[in-house]
């Protein structure tokens, strides 16, 4: 296991962020931000071969041992097209954006019960916001609700979270305050590759009024939004339909899967990438530049795609995930910059650390 970094610098953490990225020369960050379109081809193409397969397997052999089996590699291929959405936000899945957005719509987000806007729109001020209280994820990486045994434990059941981390990807967040209001005035910021990391903030939602303001305009949103919901489901559906294959298999293999192993890995990952063994929580704020190195298996299960390397990630967002082990190798020595082993090991000292 990689012994873990500490940093007491007690900087901002955007400060914190700047400077690491004014450090690489120009031409090695291009060299990293260089997508390969064939690329997210091959990996969509080979995670929906597995779910495929999975369910033909569960046809020919309908045993209770072959569902956990095909309930294991459907949900893991699932996490995998999720991570691979989020290259997709970033717009580091393809270089045309409209083949992007279309990849990540359609064989990702729509089979998946979600909608690329709103991923975005939450997403994208996350990055903006980071170790502020203007986070829309900060309740997933801080110690609110969680500095005891029992509250950390429902947390990584998924149960303590799953409704907000739904209603916030949607329009009916912000109907519901579950974001936090931003600075007057944010500043237009980039990323590395150009991209306006608030453009949510405005383009997304300015041809419909900057703030969804009643009811209605948010289910026009939400319905216009999730037409491939809507058409994916109902594609799924029917396929189960005219198979042999019970209905209840839906349930069993596809939502069960999204829930038990994407969302609550995903929000497991999320507070282990920025959480800080520090209360009360703003005190850890400038060490959440956080990157892991799991093993095979853990990182099948909690971070497919490179996702381990979260501080590489915040700090230059646009970086297809092929590409941020050799960003790694870049920072893995710099202070500022927190690296941890296992993903168990950390979830078992935060238990054993409890309260903080």
């Amino acid at each position: 296991m990689t012994a873990t970094t500490e940093n007491n610098n007690n900087n901002n953490i955007l400060t914190i962020q700047q400077a690491i990225r004014q450090s690489v020369s120009p031409a090695k960050l291009q060299q990293w931000l260089k997508i390969n379109p064939y690329r997210a081809y091959w990996e969509l193409t080979i995670n929906w071969q597995g779910i495929i397969v999975a369910f033909l397997a569960v046809f020919w052999i309908p045993r209770f041992w072959m569902y956990a089996i095909a309930f294991l590699v459907i949900g893991t291929c699932q996490y995998k097209l999720f991570i691979l959405a989020h290259d997709a936000i970033h717009n580091a899945l393809h270089p045309n954006k409209k083949v992007n957005d279309f990849l990540a719509r359609w064989l990702v987000y729509g089979p998946m019960f979600m909608a690329l806007e709103d991923a975005r729109r939450n997403h994208l001020k996350h990055h903006q916001f980071m170790g502020t209280a203007e986070d829309p994820d900060r309740y997933l990486h801080t110690f609110y609700q969680k500095n005891a045994p029992f509250q950390f434990l429902l947390f990584c059941s998924g149960l303590a979270t799953f409704g907000k981390t739904v209603l916030k990807v949607t329009p009916f967040g912000k109907l519901l305050k579950l974001e936090k209001p931003l600075p007057p005035n944010p500043p237009l910021l980039r990323d590395e590759g150009g991209n306006v990391l608030n453009s949510s903030l405005g383009s997304s939602q300015r041809g419909r009024g900057q703030n969804l303001t009643s009811v209605q305009h948010a289910l026009t949103d939400y319905f216009q939004q999730r037409f491939p919901v809507f058409i994916a489901q109902l594609l799924i559906l029917s396929l189960i339909w005219i198979s042999p294959l019970p209905l209840w298999s839906y349930l069993v293999l596809w939502i069960a899967p999204i829930y038990f192993l994407v969302f609550v890995p995903d929000e497991i990952r999320a507070f282990c990438d920025h959480a800080v063994l520090e209360f009360p929580d703003d005190r850890g704020d400038a060490r959440r530049l956080v990157t892991f190195r799991p093993n095979f298996i853990e990182a099948i299960f909690f971070s497919p795609h490179h996702m381990n390397y979260h501080a590489e990630h915040h700090l230059w967002s646009a970086i297809p995930h092929y590409n941020l082990p050799k960003a790694h190798e870049f920072v893995k020595g710099r202070g500022e910059v927190t690296i941890r082993g296992s993903y168990l090991a950390f979830l078992g000292k935060v238990l054993r650390s409890l309260p903080l």
